[in-house]
């Protein structure tokens, strides 16, 4: 397996023309939403000093805009974000989240020169806290997060797109391999819901998109020495000599394994940015290994690299 960075378009398509965007947060709580001054602590609710929830809301939203800020310039898709302050739009309540009105969009996007207005529409959050030794060594931090974000257009009615991310962010002081690691703290309030609000941002930036995602590409190894050192190159990322070895490894008359050489060259060419040529070995390799071990492989292997060409051209139509 050898990994391959693939940009992936977004859920949110817009006109490639509309490259600046206003951030905004509305400030606004359910009625049922009562818990926002309390947390949890070893099972029992307990209710936070007027100190530890001063600038816990400003933290937790700044956090999320900051996050998605940083992943959406990153893309490369937008050239500029306007952030309004956090007071912007005054604290407020109610049973359902009322849409912004047109003319607030205009205006806002009109006064900031963007071209749009991703708006966070809501943010609440609950910390938990087990200390170690009354569950058991390692205690546990979390927080359930709960986000809904909007992006609204000049002109439109209602909001061109909505994203609600949930999830209950767990954190305890034991590593990948199940073993406990004593030097781990469990972050405490404040550390954890800016952590969870960064994680609420991002997961909206991955919504919007593009974003950079890894995947894995098999190269497949026969034995002998040229494929060896062929693969050897390939893992190093010099992929125009592995290249040459494979092209030379497919040509020789009657070979057993041209399937699988012409396989590793289609991954390649995609590493290399050349799709149309990827698509052409894959299809040469689906070809040759018809009814052999690796044409099942092969075949996955076409089919992602032609839904990789789709996406391509809408990120095209995105990006240009």
């Amino acid at each position: 397996m050898v990994p391959i960075e693939v940009l992936k378009p977004g859920k949110v398509t817009l006109p490639a023309h509309m490259r600046d965007l206003a951030f905004i947060a509305r400030n606004f709580k359910y009625d049922v939403d009562t818990l926002g001054n309390y947390y949890s602590f070893n099972y029992k609710l307990k209710k936070a000093s007027e100190k530890q929830n001063e600038g816990l809301d400003s933290l937790a939203v700044h956090s999320a805009l900051g996050n998605l800020q940083k992943k959406i310039l990153a893309t490369g898709r937008y050239d500029t974000i306007v952030t309004y302050p956090y007071n912007a739009i005054r604290p407020h309540r109610g049973k359902h989240v009322l849409p912004l009105s047109p003319n607030f969009v205009t205006q806002i996007c009109q006064e900031s020169h963007v071209d749009g207005l991703v708006a966070l529409e809501m943010l609440s959050y609950f910390y938990s806290k087990v200390t170690p030794g009354v569950r058991d060594d390692s205690g546990e931090s979390s927080v359930k997060i709960n986000a809904l974000w909007a992006l609204y257009l000049p002109g439109k009615d209602k909001p061109v797109d909505h994203f609600r991310y949930t999830d209950n962010l767990v954190w305890e002081r034991y590593d990948q391999y199940g073993n406990l690691d004593m030097k781990k703290v469990n972050p405490d309030r404040k550390a954890a819901v800016e952590m969870a609000a960064q994680i609420a941002g991002e997961q909206y930036a991955h919504h919007m998109g593009p974003l950079w995602a890894t995947a894995n590409r098999t190269i497949v190894t026969p034995s002998g020495d040229e494929w060896k050192k062929a693969t050897q190159m390939a893992q190093k990322n010099r992929w125009e000599e592995a290249a040459a070895i494979w092209n030379r490894l497919a040509s020789v008359q009657g070979a057993k394994n041209r399937g699988i050489a012409e396989l590793n060259l289609a991954v390649a060419a995609e590493m290399m940015n050349q799709m149309d040529l990827a698509v052409s070995w894959a299809s040469k390799a689906v070809k040759s290994m018809d009814g052999k071990r690796y044409g099942p492989v092969a075949g996955q292997y076409l089919a992602v690299l032609l839904a990789r060409q789709k996406q391509i051209s809408r990120l095209n139509q995105q990006m240009k």
